[in-house]
Formats: structure tokens, C-alpha cells, sequence
């Protein structure tokens, strides 16, 4: 085993020393003039979403959303609910987005909100997802299932750099629409 080891190792040295130093290297010249390649003038554009303006209410899935407000920054409520609520990074900040949601449906059927359709757009196809593992915060949007007529109101909270601006919170319908409501 031992000499078949060593016998594959010479051959080996041997066939990359007799490649090293054959005199059919290839060689490789460089042309003499610059090759122009084609830029382009301006990047792609992505279509511009228009969003909902600030405090408008807009019905989906038969639920009216409206935004009431934002807190900016919030880090000190979510340190203040929990030592153990996970902090932002360095440069990076809570935002706590006051949605009220109204059910649209008759008073003996329910609604529900699902929660997971909710994100927040921080610039061109750039998404934010909500911190749910927030604990001690009273404030957090948390009751997914509620009665016709009735109306629920809370903080989503998120993660972001501390100079994003032009914030929408995007909700995405069963039907696979996303609606963005401009934040204040």
C-alpha cells in the first residue's frame, strides 16, 4: 500500500514537471488597442409604487387599515419591556408603526388578520419583517381573529437603519395584491 502511495506521487511529479517545462507553453498576447464595451446610460427603473397617503384608510380582504402613527426610535420601549428582547445593530433602530384595522364583516362573522402579509419597504424592492418576539411591550399588534364591526389598533415593529427614510408599511391581500400605506 505503502509503495503504491509513493509510485502514484512520483508519477505525479513527474507528469506536472514535464508540463512545467515543455516548449509548447502557450502564449498570450495582449492587443495593442482598447476594447469599447457598451454602458449603459441609466439603470434600470423599477415601476414607482404610489402609496396610500398618511392617516387614509383603504379596505382589504374586508378589513380597513389605516396608519395613526409611528415612534421613531422605539429602541427604549422594547429595552424597557424585556432585557432579553433582541437589540438593533449599530446604526440600526425600532420602528413601531400604530395601525388601526376595522372588520368590515357582518357583527357574526370574524376577521382575520394575518400578520405574516405585513412588511415595511425601506427603498426599491428592499423588505423590512416585523419583529414578533417582542415580550413585556403592551402595545404590540397581536390579535389576529376579531369580530365584525370591531376595531383593533397596535405597534408592528421593525428593524431598520437609522437613515432609511420614505417608509410604507405593505400589506399583501389573498388576492396577491400588496397595498403600501405611507408612514408620517
Amino acid at each position: 500500500m505503502k509503495r503504491n502511495k509513493i509510485a502514484l506521487f512520483c508519477v505525479l511529479a513527474w507528469t506536472l514537471t514535464t508540463q512545467a517545462c515543455s516548449p509548447n507553453a502557450a502564449v498570450v498576447s495582449t492587443p495593442t488597442h482598447a476594447l469599447e464595451l457598451p454602458t449603459a446610460t441609466t439603470p434600470p427603473q423599477t415601476p414607482r409604487i404610489t402609496p396610500i397617503p398618511f392617516g387614509s384608510e383603504v379596505t382589504v380582504d374586508q378589513m380597513k387599515f389605516v396608519i395613526t402613527g409611528s415612534i421613531r426610535p422605539a429602541d427604549g420601549l422594547v429595552s424597557a419591556g424585556d432585557i432579553f428582547n433582541a437589540q438593533p445593530r449599530e446604526y440600526q433602530q425600532y420602528v413601531f408603526v400604530t395601525v388601526a384595522v376595522t372588520c368590515e364583516a357582518p357583527a357574526d362573522q370574524q376577521c382575520h388578520l394575518d400578520l405574516f402579509k405585513i412588511r415595511l419597504s425601506v427603498s426599491n424592492n428592499v423588505f423590512k419583517y416585523p419583529q414578533w418576539y417582542i415580550t413585556g411591550v403592551d402595545s404590540i399588534l397581536k390579535d389576529p381573529d376579531f369580530p365584525g364591526g370591531a376595531t383593533i389598533s397596535g405597534n408592528v415593529p421593525f428593524i431598520v437603519s437609522v437613515g432609511d427614510s420614505g417608509l410604507q408599511l405593505v400589506y399583501e391581500a389573498l388576492s396577491g395584491d400588496s397595498y403600501y400605506l405611507a408612514l408620517p
